[in-house]
């Protein structure tokens, strides 16, 4: 029984297929992280799809599968080493999906602290990045959980062909741990998004509050010193020092009005 891995990162893909008597499209749909896993029998061999993290990236594994071998196609650092002896080629794929989970716990695991920093952050003061963060980690989020629904259906797939084998429950356990897991990380960077959001828009609407505020209460001076500035007959129009007086009661009546609508505000909420 042959199990190998093999580096097509900068490989030439003809010479691979003919290598090792694979199909090119498999070895292509390889090098495509966007391809979504899967389990597809074909006529003497099957051709299966794997997702799994590889540094800060969820990416793909191509597995020819026959009865004598089994052939993992990777881009990235291969995430496993496969045990000295299986006792079937199907049995070293449940291996690499249940050493696979193990990474997706890994790297579930930094993004529960990197939700953590952004928490405790957020709690002396919301910033933009800290958004922005938080859509980079629902990204990352979105993409382990179809990388370990993919790879649970295969999984689904070989219990046809092994049907009551304890290592295929327990892969299958551990795939399942890890899609809850990322599932209630979603949703805690979800409530989080929303919550920051709602802080976000009420602090906007104090700063505007407050511009309004400054903005309506300045009229006054600005009415009472353009009066005074006209060419009309006022009372204590005369007086030399006028100007000041004026400045000093259009700021007076500003600030007590500024006062005024501050209290309305707060009343309001």
């Amino acid at each position: 029984m042959q199990v190998e891995n093999v580096d097509i990162k900068n490989a030439n893909i003809k010479e691979v297929a003919e290598k090792y008597s694979v199909d090119e499209d498999l070895l292509f749909d390889v090098q495509d992280q966007s391809e979504s896993a899967r389990y597809l029998e074909k006529e003497g061999y099957t051709e299966i799809i794997l997702k799994y993290p590889a540094k800060n990236d969820i990416s793909t594994i191509g597995v020819y599968l026959t009865k004598e071998k089994a052939i993992f196609f990777h881009t990235e650092a291969f995430p496993f080493a496969f045990r000295p002896a299986y006792k079937n080629t199907r049995t070293a794929v449940v291996d690499a999906v249940y050493k696979i989970s193990e990474g997706y716990f890994k790297m579930l695991k930094n993004i529960d602290k990197k939700i953590r920093k952004i928490k405790r952050d957020s709690k002396v003061n919301v910033k933009n990045s800290d958004m922005l963060s938080l859509f980079e980690l629902q990204n990352d989020l979105d993409d382990c959980i179809l990388g370990i629904k993919g790879n649970l259906s295969v999984l689904s797939k070989i219990m046809v062909f092994m049907p009551n084998n304890e290592f295929v429950f327990d892969a299958k356990i551990e795939n399942d741990q890890a899609l809850e897991t990322a599932l209630s990380y979603s949703k805690a960077v979800s409530n989080l998004k929303t919550t920051l959001e709602i802080i976000t828009n009420n602090l906007t609407n104090k700063r505007m509050e407050s511009l309004t505020i400054v903005n309506v209460s300045a009229l006054i001076i600005t009415s009472i010193s353009g009066l005074y500035g006209m060419n009309v007959k006022l009372p204590f129009s005369e007086k030399e020092d006028i100007f000041f007086y004026i400045i000093l009661v259009s700021i007076v009546l500003a600030v007590n009005f500024g006062i005024f609508l501050k209290k309305k505000f707060s009343e309001k909420r």
